[in-house]
């Protein structure tokens, strides 16, 4: 089972940030799962929020904001004191970060409220330009940017995300016309039955978000294929 350190080795740093993503490789987590949106100048920047009221001492939307302004805040010191400095990450930092490091990426493509259509071709473009295209993964809430993504790059691994507890799963799948490489459900809803019609048609299930040891027992003994977690050592120990 492949254990995937939620924005990093969120529990132990700020999320998303560099420190939170060396955390990770430390962890020996098999993935880093990070979230990518795109700043005002067009650039891939990693953050979960659409603002970076929660996890900076700023407020604004990140679309409204250049690179060069984004790093301008800190997104260390609402974690900790410790990570006071800590900057918004580009998402090529982390491609540098990592592309000598034996661990492998779970892109979250994040858009809202701003819908940019250029977001997917600037990240696969970075993760050509690093050689990393047969090391990542692409998921997201939004469909419609999975299929951009496969559109841009027919070898592409495509992961739905789901927040719901859909009727039909595989039927929604089969229709959007997009190859599909995982499902990433939330885990509640994670079924053994699930598991198995997600074998069966070669689509892995990874889910989301376990920071229970009991739970992420009781989720390898059902088959599932990744577990995307705070605590990411903790898993990899189990």
């Amino acid at each position: 089972m492949d254990i995937m350190a939620h924005r990093g080795n969120s529990a132990y740093c700020p999320e998303n940030t560099m420190a939170s993503f060396r955390g990770a490789v430390e962890a020996a987590a098999d993935f880093i799962e990070l979230d990518v949106r795109l700043s005002k100048d067009g650039i891939p920047v990693v953050c979960h929020d659409a603002t970076i009221k929660r996890t900076s001492n700023g407020k604004a939307f990140i679309h409204e904001l250049t690179v060069d302004e984004l790093k301008k805040y800190d997104f260390g010191s609402w974690f900790s004191s410790d990570f006071k400095g800590e900057r918004i990450p580009t998402f090529e930092e982390v491609l540098q970060l990592v592309q000598h490091e034996p661990i492998r990426l779970n892109i979250e493509t994040k858009n809202g409220p701003d819908m940019p259509m250029n977001l997917e071709v600037n990240t696969l473009e970075l993760v050509y330009k690093y050689n990393m295209q047969d090391r990542v993964m692409y998921s997201s809430f939004d469909h419609f940017s999975l299929k951009r993504l496969y559109e841009l790059d027919q070898s592409a691994k495509i992961g739905f995300i789901f927040h719901m507890n859909l009727i039909n799963l595989f039927d929604y799948i089969a229709n959007t016309g997009v190859p599909t490489y995982s499902i990433h459900p939330n885990h509640f809803y994670i079924t053994e039955d699930m598991i198995t019609k997600a074998h069966q048609r070669g689509i892995k299930v990874n889910a989301y978000t376990v920071n229970n040891r009991q739970w992420a027992e009781q989720y390898r003994n059902m088959g599932v294929d990744g577990l995307i977690t705070n605590f990411p050592a903790e898993m990899k120990a189990l």
